[in-house]
């Protein structure tokens, strides 16, 4: 009997003692992923946290242009969210600006390798306004709370020059130039050009427009210009003697589209640019080239002043090339002596030496101011339709 109880001891102990080091073995996993029924769970999940977390990837990027729509239109975009990480990552919609309307996705647990897709739609009002609109999306990726997402673009009118404005930059008014242009319809029917013609009447003949055939567009066939339904392309022409200076007015384009209904429109193509004399002065730092102005200094009246610059010529008929003295101020008559002479030329260059003096003796003179009022304006005449005249201003002081 003594036997037998000294026995169930030592059970009772061995039993104690195992079931004290079994805990003490499994005490870590129950502290850190909770008590779990079974060892193979509480393992499966101590091997997931060896993982590479959750990474969503926006296929295409997170900004589309839609280029221009056509006034009242809407256009939708899909952006697919991927997750290209090792654990699931919730997507879930926050905000968006107000004008852009989100499609249903309130939240979504994606797995690795599973997409989803975050349709953003956009009505066009307005006239040619740029428009850029964003929409937010949130997710418990790492570095990853907030993906915006963006669409923009521009809205046109029923119809849509490219380019606008034609930017001609700085030409030669002796040489010949022209660009080319599509003129877009975002109207039904085939667009129909009926007349076009620049602006300013007194230029007409030196600024014209050559046109193409009208040509149908299928839907989408140019992605900035989805919406259109037909388009004519174009090509502006300087002309040589386009007057030298700036350059700034429209061309007019009266059209209308092949619908019966269809009335004549008017729409004007902002052409800009600067008209470069081919005439050049050459007189070092004595002449200031961007507000044309001669510096002929300032000398005492029993002394006189005299100076002389070079004028450098470029045009294919060069060895024709004459120039003469239009006019000089009233107050400069019989003070101010002007003489030209050639000096040579090339078949494409010609140079003449125009000196300018006042006699000793002169009563004081006083063209030395800041402003343009404030100095003589001389007129050089020439035989180039290009540049029949070229003015330029006198900058000098004679004292007693």
């Amino acid at each position: 009997m003594r036997t037998f109880l000294l026995l169930l001891v030592c059970i009772g102990i061995g039993y104690g003692i195992a079931t004290t080091q079994f805990h003490s073995r499994t005490s870590g996993i129950q502290n850190v992923l909770g008590y779990e029924a079974d060892m193979e769970t509480a393992i499966r999940k101590a091997k997931s946290l060896e993982a590479k977390p959750g990474k969503i990837e926006v296929i295409g990027g997170t900004e589309l242009d839609f280029g221009t729509m056509r006034l009242g239109t809407k256009r939708s975009h899909s952006f697919v969210f991927r997750n290209v990480g090792e654990a699931p990552v919730d997507v879930v919609y926050k905000s968006s600006s107000c004008k852009c309307t989100v499609g249903k996705l309130d939240s979504k647990t994606l797995n690795p390798g599973e997409q989803t897709q975050v349709d953003l739609e956009w009505l066009a009002e307005g006239v040619f306004n740029d428009f850029s609109q964003t929409a937010t999306i949130g997710t418990n990726a790492p570095d990853q709370e907030e993906i915006k997402l963006t669409i923009k673009g521009k809205i046109g009118q029923a119809y849509v020059f490219d380019p606008s404005p034609m930017d001609f930059r700085d030409f030669l008014a002796s040489e010949e130039h022209e660009m080319k242009g599509r003129l877009y319809s975002f109207e039904e029917g085939m667009v129909q050009v009926t007349s076009v013609s620049w602006s300013d009447e007194k230029a007409a003949s030196k600024i014209v427009c050559e046109m193409e055939e009208p040509k149908k567009l299928q839907a989408g066939e140019i992605a900035e210009y989805s919406d259109a339904q037909s388009y004519v392309n174009f090509k502006i022409k300087l002309k040589k003697g386009v007057p030298s200076g700036q350059l700034s007015g429209n061309m007019v384009f009266n059209k209308k589209s092949d619908k019966p209904d269809s009335t004549e429109q008017q729409v004007n193509l902002p052409i800009q640019g600067r008209s470069v004399s081919p005439i050049r002065v050459i007189a070092g730092n004595d002449f200031n080239e961007e507000r044309n102005i001669f510096d002929m200094g300032t000398a005492k009246s029993s002394v006189g002043l005299k100076k002389s610059f070079v004028l450098a010529i470029k045009d294919e008929q060069a060895s024709e090339i004459k120039i003469a003295l239009e006019s000089l101020p009233a107050t400069l008559e019989g003070k101010l002596k002007v003489t030209i002479a050639e000096l040579k030329s090339t078949q494409k260059q010609k140079m003449f030496s125009v000196t300018l003096e006042v006699a000793p003796g002169t009563a004081p003179i006083e063209f030395a101011g800041a402003f343009s009022k404030d100095f003589a304006k001389i007129v050089l005449e020439t035989n180039m339709e290009s540049a029949p005249r070229f003015p330029m201003y006198i900058k000098f002081r004679i004292s007693e």
